[in-house]
């Protein structure tokens, strides 16, 4: 990312003269609910930022190393807990608490690949994903993707890190169906990008599972594309567990996809999937009556 040396140095003084931050001597601790830090003098470190080797961390109320958030006091940090030292504007570069995730670059199909199992070279935004974790300036994007790339800073400033995936994948779907309706005309290629979706406001099935893979690995959340023969839409991950959300069809809402439970038959394996609602019903495979688990 390339700066002026007058704004690193504007940035350096505002650093050092308004950072909130307390250097401490003392012990980083591993326990099952997080990192911890233990003072010289015995204490925890609580409702405080540490600063070691020139790096910060939050330690919540309960001394646990605050990651992927916003603290209290207003400032990001990172997965790995440090201080995101810029702050977030509005058409400019911004800041993420997923910034510093690996990543590789594929020279053949010319993307960034931040995932394996979800990121394709045959369809891929991960340029604009580039752009607002700082690894391109935005300038090297296409014009219709720099056009994309303010939108999703748009979505982005002031967005709740700290949010869960749940409430993370219902903003998302809130955002796209309440911008976007599906185009029941006649198809241009026009259609399946993300840039139809977040500024024209319409496009078809493969725009709107784009525009909802990008916004979500935007806020951190795992996303897949996933297809027939005619339709597309998404998996996105909700604690570890991969739910089919289709955000181009707009007559419903989150619930009805991310509430869904998934149940292994115990008599033939077959994957059975029960409705936000429903209490029960045969297995497709052996015929077996199974029980929704939530509701039993």
């Amino acid at each position: 990312m390339r700066k002026s040396t007058g704004w690193k140095l504007a940035f350096i003084f505002l650093a050092v003269t308004l950072n909130p931050m307390s250097a401490y001597a003392g012990t980083w601790k591993n326990t099952s609910a997080g990192c911890q830090y233990q003072k010289d003098d015995g204490n925890y470190a609580r409702a405080e930022w540490i600063t070691e080797n020139g790096t910060s961390y939050y330690l919540n109320q309960n001394g646990i190393m605050a990651v992927n958030t916003t603290t209290p006091d207003g400032y990001l940090v990172a997965a790995d807990g440090s201080w995101v030292t810029e702050q977030q504007s509005l058409g400019g570069y911004v800041r993420t608490p997923y910034d510093n995730r690996p990543y590789y670059y594929d020279p053949e199909w010319q993307v960034y690949i931040f995932d394996e199992d979800t990121d394709y070279a045959w369809v891929n935004d991960t340029r604009v994903l580039a752009a607002v974790r700082g690894i391109i300036p935005a300038s090297e994007l296409s014009e219709k993707n720099q056009v994309v790339y303010e939108e999703v800073c748009r979505f982005l400033t002031g967005f709740d890190y700290g949010a869960s995936d749940y409430e993370k994948a219902t903003r998302i779907y809130d955002e796209i169906t309440l911008r976007a309706t599906y185009n029941r005309g006649k198809y241009t290629q026009a259609d399946d990008e993300v840039y139809s979706i977040l500024v024209n406001g319409t496009g078809k099935c493969v725009g709107f599972a784009r525009a909802y893979k990008l916004l979500a690995n935007a806020v951190g959340l795992k996303c897949a594309l996933r297809e027939d023969y005619v339709h597309m839409w998404n998996a996105v991950y909700i604690d570890g567990q991969a739910k089919s959300i289709d955000v181009s069809s707009t007559r419903t809402d989150a619930c009805f996809y991310l509430d869904v439970v998934e149940l292994k038959c115990p008599f033939c394996d077959y994957r059975n999937v029960f409705g936000l609602r429903e209490v029960c019903h045969p297995c497709p495979n052996c015929k077996a009556q199974l029980y929704n688990p939530d509701m039993n």
